[in-house]
């Protein structure tokens, strides 16, 4: 593990659907995993997001909340974290909510992305990119460059592609799953972890360390194993 601590902080259904199958779908919002969120959120000193995630909603989860806010401050930590959007084709619209935001902004991708994307020379502008190989992320070298930068707490956010790839690469500490109850349903439905999938002789094993209900929701903290 990095010396830098990952947290995976996700809210999913009873039957493990990050979102309904149209990602854009609208959700009530919920005060109490709101607050969570807010709370994990306002720890981290960068906070990882994919770019199908920004894409769904606009814009990146900011700290509003005045004793986060000032609890942030005495830790000698920016009011906002950064948030780092992670896409390997830097298909991003330069329309989306999240390039105007009053927030520090990167944006990591590969050289291949750079090149094609037509949106680069105007994103530069709006956003840090951070080249991170020719066409395959090296998480490596994200985690080199963050610790050079000062960075000690990432939060990600998801969705299930970014958590499988930082999962892949053994950079994931600890979890924070917020279980929902409703069920969404659908095959094609988002699920927290995606990609290529684990044996399950090789499968990331995970210990509980902590559970909090709060009406039907449950919160489960969990330290990855291996």
């Amino acid at each position: 593990m990095s010396a830098i601590q990952t947290t995976v902080v996700l809210a999913m259904t009873a039957d493990g659907k990050i979102s309904a199958v149209d990602p854009k779908a609208p959700r009530e919002s919920d005060a109490a995993d709101q607050a969570h969120l807010e709370y994990q959120a306002s720890l981290a000193d960068l906070v990882l997001v994919g770019a199908g995630t920004i894409r769904a909603e606009g814009e990146t989860f900011t700290i509003r909340n005045p004793e986060l806010l000032a609890a942030r401050k005495v830790r000698g930590q920016s009011p906002q974290p950064i948030t780092c959007v992670v896409s390997g084709s830097l298909d991003l619209s330069l329309d989306l909510p999240f390039l105007s935001q009053d927030i520090e902004r990167w944006i990591f991708t590969t050289r291949a992305g750079l090149e094609r994307n037509s949106n680069a020379t105007t994103l530069q502008k709006l956003a840090e990119l951070i080249d991170l190989g020719d066409t395959d992320l090296d998480w490596d070298r994200a985690y080199t460059l963050m610790a050079e930068r000062g960075i000690h707490k990432v939060v990600t956010l998801g969705g299930g592609s970014l958590t499988a790839s930082l999962l892949q690469a053994g950079r994931i500490d600890d979890w924070w799953l917020t279980i929902w109850p409703v069920i969404y349903g659908g095959k094609h439905a988002p699920s927290p972890v995606e990609g290529e999938g684990f044996v399950p002789n090789a499968a990331p094993h995970l210990q509980l360390v902590e559970t909090r209900q709060v009406g039907s929701e449950l919160f489960l903290h969990y330290r990855t194993l291996n």
